[in-house]
């Protein structure tokens, strides 16, 4: 709750800290660039009034700019371009802070059409609903991994591309070299190797990147920040991941009650939602409409 009030305090006073991070925002307020507006009416072109460190200072006006007209986004290129595929897989875990990851999601799609004998487009959720840590990660990774590489493996054998795509590769990475060094030798877990050539790999695609390179987003980068920008809303109002903890909680009966199927519905929802996000952000990223959003050098 201190940190709401904080924020909102924050924007009341379009404290130039809203568009600006760390040590460059103190830097300007103390060369008396103290608010948002203040920012945006300097000239980017020119000398900054102090030294800044991290995000170049055009971009720093451009984002005061956005700020203010209330823009989620400005474009840094007027072109964009993201990786396509045939066959197309949009990927998200849940973990339970460091305890473990209880549920990978993905959602198949074939841009580039079905042949006889494809399984069903969609949502596969692949998830274990004992507390985590537990052994039986080792089952739904297994599965995860197993369905992944099954559809890859049919994409290119019936001469189509594959392409999976996530939201900060961070993340998922992580947990899959986590869970085949914890489970290795486990039916269906593949070697540490097998999975670092995946995500080496260019089928494996992160949207976080490319945002990064493309675009200046005034309010955060995240995903919930973002995909709203090209048409998306999750279905649960509370969706975020703050929230998911204390959902999980109650779908596996940390707190000694006893597991709450609701929670774990909730949680499957939300994890469907992630996905759909994600295809959402970038078929939008490679549609016609991306050119609706301003240019940051017009602004």
């Amino acid at each position: 709750m201190a940190g709401r009030a904080q924020h909102a305090e924050l924007e009341r006073e379009q404290d130039v800290s809203l568009v600006v991070r760390g040590d460059d925002a103190t830097a300007l307020r103390a060369a008396g660039v103290t608010t948002v507006a203040r920012l945006a009416a300097l000239d980017p072109v020119a000398e900054p009034p102090v030294p800044v460190g991290g995000v170049p200072f055009p971009d720093l006006v451009a984002l005061a700019r956005a700020w203010e007209r209330g823009l989620a986004v400005v474009r840094r290129v007027p072109t964009l371009s993201i990786p396509r595929a045939d066959v197309e897989l949009d990927v998200d875990m849940e973990s339970f802070g460091e305890a473990g990851a209880y549920l990978w999601g993905a959602l198949l799609t074939r841009p580039g059409g079905t042949v006889a004998g494809d399984e069903p487009e969609g949502y596969r959720a692949f998830a274990t609903w004992e507390p985590v840590p537990t052994p039986d990660e080792a089952r739904s990774f297994a599965a995860f991994w197993g369905w992944l590489i099954g559809v890859r493996a049919r994409a290119l054998a019936t001469g189509r591309s594959f392409a999976a795509y996530c939201y900060s590769e961070h993340a998922e990475n992580r947990w899959m070299l986590a869970s085949a060094r914890r489970f290795a030798g486990r039916p269906g877990i593949p070697t540490a190797a097998e999975v670092e050539e995946f995500i080496t790999s260019s089928q494996w695609v992160d949207l976080f990147a490319f945002v990064g390179e493309w675009f200046l987003c005034a309010h955060g980068k995240g995903l919930k920040r973002i995909a709203p920008a090209a048409g998306f809303t999750w279905r649960d109002d509370e969706a975020g991941g703050e929230n998911s903890m204390r959902w999980y909680r109650d779908a596996v009966g940390l707190d000694g009650a006893a597991p709450d199927p609701e929670q774990r519905r909730r949680l499957l929802d939300y994890n469907a939602d992630d996905v759909a996000a994600t295809r959402a952000l970038r078929e939008w990223m490679c549609s016609p409409a991306i050119t609706t959003v301003p240019l940051a050098a017009e602004l």
